[in-house]
């Protein structure tokens, strides 16, 4: 049944927006609203409930993206009324030429998506593209999808972004060698994608349009008028800067692993062992035993006596390993141990995106308050904890967003010497328009949820479930593990994540001739294949960019593809000329 869910959601989008031509909001809400009754006549759900699902789901999509979309449409309607966008463009086509142009966009992108979210930098970086436009009267399509093609890539396959640093840590790839592989992996892809872009603006080339009812009001600038370059960067540095800051000190305390026991945490070796030898399957050690990351000599060794330093070490690795289940928690097992803060803290947080150290610490926790005699506390604020969290509200994309959306707006009241009603008029403006993008793409949003609650990834899983694959064949099995996720539920994410734990439970141990960072690029390069109108990135492209939205199915989409097969020929190939094995 979830695969006719699915196919019926699929028919449903694309039918209201492309042959009813119905509004895209619209589309999506009912075509959410449509699987969500039918998981719900499946589950013998309430409607109310099956209703209530939707409106959930649309407003976490909302949360998540809202503030960041209202702040971009801000920041580039005063970059380009300002004149801004227009001093950068001029000062890289002075440094480029421009037939270079858009290989300085993809750049770009390509750089600021390793610390930054793609939608994020495809926001900061479209007022340039328009900039690029006015200048040159062509090549707009060029130009975003130059900038879709940086950002897309290195958003799956460099860390610290979240995809590829979570996808390494499930199939225990070193992130500094998921850093130098995945770009190493990303720059032909990329500039495979540049050359893809070139072929559709030729073949197809699309227009600028305004994006809102008074978006050309302001007359351009002379040069001489033009704000400074320092100050025309500052909307689009500001939040990269801030937003990279917190990024790199989390990965920092991150790579610390505080949660993780040690041997000094252990107060008694014998006794330990003595407690979990005698653990009844409903205590919180007889959960830990019970742990399918454990295999049968990994518990042997934590029921007996330590001896010697060797022994220690094993029994702490075990009981870490133990620590990263998801199901490591039981209400029944740990009903008269009190629930630690922390833990009910991130057990509220989404449970699918949750890092390895997040995920270690809420266990961590849970451990520690059962068995205090035999476990010392975790010491988890260290000073680059401390510095990351003074960091969380400066590298929040929220904040960080506002501040370069007040920097804009303050530039385009000097230059333009506009009153502060006259600037106000300006940014109702651009929110207004920006409001049309929030609707559409918290529908998506719900739209891919909704998709997601048919049961459509534990089909997946179990078609998969069996296979046995080495070499080439489990770097094939990898990309379209993480290609048919992405089609059905919209997100590279949630795709690498998920569709990395299924290749780890396919491989079950078993190592590759190269390295398991092939295995993870091949994972990151499938996670952007099919993408359409169940993923966030689709609508940002779409609706930022002015395009239709068949338009945006006959360029993002195969871009995305292009970049995605240009993933996989390339990981193959270096897996097999440089395989880095052992």
């Amino acid at each position: 049944m979830p695969a006719v869910f699915v196919t019926v959601g699929i028919v449903s989008v694309l039918t209201l927006i492309i042959g009813l031509k119905l509004n895209a909001f619209l589309a999506l809400i009912i075509s959410a609203i449509l699987v969500s009754v039918l998981v719900g006549f499946d589950s013998n759900a309430s409607m109310g409930e099956r209703m209530g699902a939707v409106v959930s789901s649309f407003g976490s999509a909302a949360a998540g993206v809202g503030i960041v979309i209202a702040m971009a449409a801000i920041i580039g309607k005063c970059m380009l009324d300002s004149g801004a966008a227009d001093r950068i463009v001029r000062t890289a086509v002075d440094a480029t030429g421009e037939k270079k142009a858009s290989l300085g966009l993809m750049i770009s992108g390509f750089i600021l998506a390793v610390p930054v979210f793609f939608d994020t930098v495809f926001y900061l970086l479209v007022p340039l593209a328009r900039s690029l436009y006015r200048r040159t009267n062509q090549n707009y399509l060029r130009y975003l999808m130059a900038i879709a093609t940086g950002g897309c890539i290195t958003h799956t396959l460099v860390p610290p972004t979240p995809g590829p640093l979570l996808v390494a840590a499930i199939l225990n790839v070193d992130i500094g060698m998921m850093m130098i592989v995945g770009a190493i992996v990303a720059i032909p892809s990329a500039m495979i994608g540049l050359l893809f872009s070139i072929y559709s603006d030729k073949k197809t080339p699309i227009p600028m349009r305004p994006l809102g009812a008074n978006d050309d009001k302001h007359k351009p600038l002379d040069e001489s008028k033009l704000p400074g370059l320092f100050v025309s960067l500052l909307p689009v540095l500001l939040p990269v800067l801030l937003i990279g800051a917190g990024t790199l000190a989390t990965t920092l305390a991150d790579r610390e692993d505080r949660a993780a026991v040690l041997t000094t945490d252990i107060e008694d070796f014998d006794l330990l062992a003595e407690r979990f030898a005698s653990a009844t399957q409903k205590s919180p050690a007889g959960r830990l035993l019970a742990s399918e990351l454990l295999s049968d000599k990994q518990r042997q060794r934590i029921t007996t006596p330590a001896t010697n330093d060797s022994e220690e070490q094993a029994v702490v690795a075990a009981i870490n390993e133990a620590l990263l289940d998801p199901d490591f928690y039981s209400q029944e097992a740990f009903a008269d141990v009190a629930m630690p803060e922390i833990t009910a803290q991130l057990m509220k947080t989404d449970q699918v995106r949750m890092k390895p150290v997040d995920r270690r610490r809420m266990n961590r926790a849970l451990l520690d308050a059962a068995y205090p005699e035999l476990i010392a506390a975790q010491r988890w604020d260290s000073p680059m904890r401390k510095t990351a969290n003074s960091l969380g509200l400066w590298s929040n994309p929220n904040f960080a967003l506002l501040l370069a959306a007040l920097a804009a707006m303050l530039t385009l009241k000097i230059v333009r010497s506009l009153t502060w009603r006259e600037l106000n008029i300006d940014v109702e403006e651009s929110l207004m328009g920006g409001g049309v993008i929030i609707l559409i793409t918290a529908a998506g949003g719900a739209f891919g949820a909704m998709l997601s609650q048919t049961g459509i990834g534990e089909t997946i899983q179990q078609a998969f479930r069996g296979q046995n694959a080495s070499g080439i064949a489990i770097l094939l099995l990898a990309w379209v593990v993480a290609a048919v996720l992405k089609v059905a539920q919209g997100s590279s994410t949630v795709a690498m994540i998920v569709g990395a734990g299924m290749i780890a439970a396919i491989m079950g141990g078993e190592a590759p001739p190269f390295n398991m960072v092939y295995v993870a690029t091949a994972v990151g390069s499938g996670s952007l294949m099919g993408s359409w109108m169940n993923d966030s990135g689709f609508w940002v492209f779409a609706k930022m960019g002015g395009l239709t939205e068949s338009e945006a199915l006959r360029t993002w989409t195969p871009l995305l593809a292009t970049l995605s097969i240009g993933g996989l020929v390339t990981t193959i190939i270096l897996s097999q000329l440089i395989p880095i094995a052992g």
